[in-house]
């Protein structure tokens, strides 16, 4: 059976990832989602809700130590700390013609990665996807959609010696997506389009954490306005000291948060619901390659500190 008619499995049961199998198995791919050993698979399948309306009953759904391969496509969309011990898993679920496809926030696995350990898929056959979409799970199987211009799923090669334009396989999957309504492109410079998400994820999403307000709340408020542009500043000057110029400033940036208006951020989400925070990838990543460089990062560092402490109600005789 040719690659790209081949099966996908779609490793996490989150937002993201219950987007794209819904999406691509209405395209016609027969898809599986993988879950935690203990959840149970969705009636129905996936339904969307929201700016898009539709139904996906054939997607197929199994637990972790349930996944037969060879697949085709492996996308991994489970959040950064979960990946190191589903990376060396991976292999054993591909051959050799299947794209290993990476949908994690902030500072990736496979940032300073060399190939030949055995502890991840090959770099040549991996694919960095950097999103721009607003989706939220609000129940197993259930997905809430928001389209507010924009929406992007930037694909490339995860290493510039490995990005090529003549390459088809990447190329196959970037057309495969849009023909499944995926939003897709071909990034030339993923690297920078992980910087240039990561000064809004960075930013945006410990601070709403913090807070529990809105992008656009953030974006608005004076206070907050400027904590953020702060934080941004500092995002860039990393960018720039690993070789990546941002394609805009942090004023561009904030700007856009403010168009998106009253959105909750993953993270916050996330705190709510009492899950672990994404502040490896986020936070202490960055601010790691800051100190390599000998950059001072203090927002950075204060946003980090803040979400070290554990989130709780006041207590009702404390007064204040």
């Amino acid at each position: 059976m040719p690659t790209e008619h081949g099966r996908i499995l779609v490793v996490g049961g989150g937002s993201l990832g219950l987007y794209l199998a819904g999406r691509l198995s209405l395209a016609g791919r027969a898809v599986t989602v993988t879950q935690r050993a203990g959840s149970a698979a969705p009636e129905g399948g996936i339904v969307a809700e929201g700016d898009e309306q539709w139904q996906a009953p054939a997607v197929g759904f199994t637990i972790a130590d349930d996944r037969r391969g060879p697949y085709s496509q492996i996308i991994v969309a489970v959040k950064s700390h979960d990946l190191p011990p589903l990376l060396p898993t991976l292999a054993a679920l591909g051959d050799a013609t299947t794209e290993y496809v990476f949908l994690q926030n902030g500072i990736p696995w496979w940032w300073r990665h060399a190939d030949g350990d055995g502890t991840a898929p090959a770099l040549a056959r991996t694919v960095a996807v950097v999103v721009h979409h607003a989706v939220e799970r609000t129940a197993p199987g259930r997905i809430r959609v928001r389209r507010a211009g924009g929406e992007r799923y930037l694909c490339g090669r995860v290493s510039a010696a490995l990005a090529d334009a003549r390459d088809t396989a990447l190329q196959t999957l970037v057309t495969g997506w849009q023909q499944a309504g995926i939003p897709a492109e071909y990034a030339d410079d993923i690297r920078g389009e992980v910087w240039a998400k990561l000064m809004g994820n960075a930013t945006l999403n410990p601070l709403s954490a913090i807070t529990g307000a809105t992008i656009g709340e953030l974006a608005t408020t004076p206070a907050t306005r400027a904590v953020l542009l702060a934080g941004m500043g500092e995002i860039a000057r990393i960018a720039a000291a690993e070789g990546s110029a941002l394609p805009s400033t942090p004023e561009a940036r904030v700007r856009r948060a403010e168009q998106v208006g009253a959105v909750r951020t993953s993270m916050l989400q996330d705190r709510l619901a009492g899950r672990r925070l994404e502040t490896g990838a986020l936070l202490a990543a960055p601010i790691a390659l800051a100190e390599r460089h000998g950059i001072a990062v203090p927002v950075l560092q204060t946003l980090l500190g803040c979400l070290s402490v554990p989130l709780h109600d006041k207590d009702p005789n404390v007064r204040t």
